[in-house]
Order: C-alpha cells, then structure tokens, then sequence
C-alpha cells in the first residue's frame, strides 16, 4: 500500500471510528454525515470521497469489524485452515464451543453496531458475505466429507448462516441478556440436534 492509499484507508477508518462511537450516544438513523465528520475530524467532501451515504460507512464498519474479529481472535487449539484436505473431518466442524463462544464474545462486546447491522441487513447485501464464506471456507469443508456438488452446499450453508444469524440476532435484539454458553448450546442444537440426544 503506497502513502496516499494509506491515507485514504487511515481517513475511512477515522470515520468507521467515529461511527462506532456515535452508535454509543445515539440510534444509527439520527446520525448525520455531519455528526461523522465533526466526529471523525473530517470534512463533507472527504466523505463523500469514500461513501456516498451512511450505509454504506456502515456497511464497511461491518465487514471490517468482523475482519478484525478474523484476525485478532485466537482459539484454543485451532485447527490450520491454510492445508484443509491434510485435516481430520473433526477438525472443520466449526460448530463448537471453541469456535463459538469466541465469537460471540467478540459480537457481545459489539452489539449496538451488531444489531444496527441486523436490523439493516438487506440494505447492505449481507449476502456477500455469506457467499464468499461459503466458496473460500465451507466448500473445501463439504468437501472433505464427500460433498462436492456445489449447489447442494450452497442451499446448505445458507440454511445454517440464515439459522445462526437468526439465533444471534435475536439474542442482540434482546441486549445480549442471555448466557453466552445458552446461546452457544442452542446454536448446537439446532445445526447438530440427532448428536446432542
């Protein structure tokens, strides 16, 4: 990344930054472009040299919210992802309390950004996500297990991403009142319910 590429990304982060504070005071539909700006240190035009509306701010706070999540977090004992066909079946399923409640620490610690998110998902097209996911993490998976047709895997896991993110976003909804390892057992459940009998 070259000086002014790193300047344009320091500038976007400010503003992802002032964001995320601003969501702290008050609710995401009465933040202005203004209210960012004066926050971030910035001015209209800046903005409008990165977004072209809040959503799209928030959009890009999300995604980047959950890139850090991906590479800050650490897991006990985790399974290397860079030689997936070398690993045991056990060790690509995700759907465990090592994988699990990490995350959702990470997402309670977030939550007012979180559900703003969730409560927004379709103006942010959520579902590029889940795409990329599912062809970079759970194809290789599904395929390690025998299941190579692709648009069996794909009805699949957006299934279980729907199913999951559904459970998640209620328990935000609800202020994160639950206990993580409720909610973690629940989202067990519903993906593994003949195993856990």
């Amino acid at each position: 990344m070259n000086r002014s590429e790193s300047k344009f990304q320091n500038t976007a982060n400010k503003m992802g930054g002032a964001l995320i504070s601003l969501l702290e005071k008050k609710e995401f539909s009465q933040i202005t472009i203004m209210d960012i700006c004066k926050t971030a240190g910035v001015n209209r035009s800046t903005f409008y040299a990165h977004y072209e509306n809040t959503y799209d701010l928030l959009k890009e706070t999300y995604q980047g919210m959950i890139g850090n999540f991906l590479s800050e977090c650490t897991f006990d004992d985790p399974a290397d992802l860079s030689d997936m066909h070398k690993l045991d079946k056990d060790d690509l399923n995700f759907i465990t309390p090592k994988y699990l409640l990490p995350y959702l620490k990470y997402i309670q610690s977030h939550k007012r950004l979180f559900r703003i998110y969730a409560e927004n998902a379709t103006a942010f097209e959520a579902n590029e996500m889940d795409d990329y996911m599912i062809e970079n993490l759970f194809v290789p998976i599904y395929a390690k297990h025998g299941v190579t047709d692709k648009k069996l895997i794909y009805y699949m896991q957006k299934y279980f991403l729907k199913g999951i993110d559904a459970i998640i976003n209620e328990w935000v909804r609800n202020d994160c009142e639950d206990d993580i390892m409720f909610i973690c057992e629940i989202i067990i459940y519903c993906v593994r319910p003949i195993s856990n009998k």
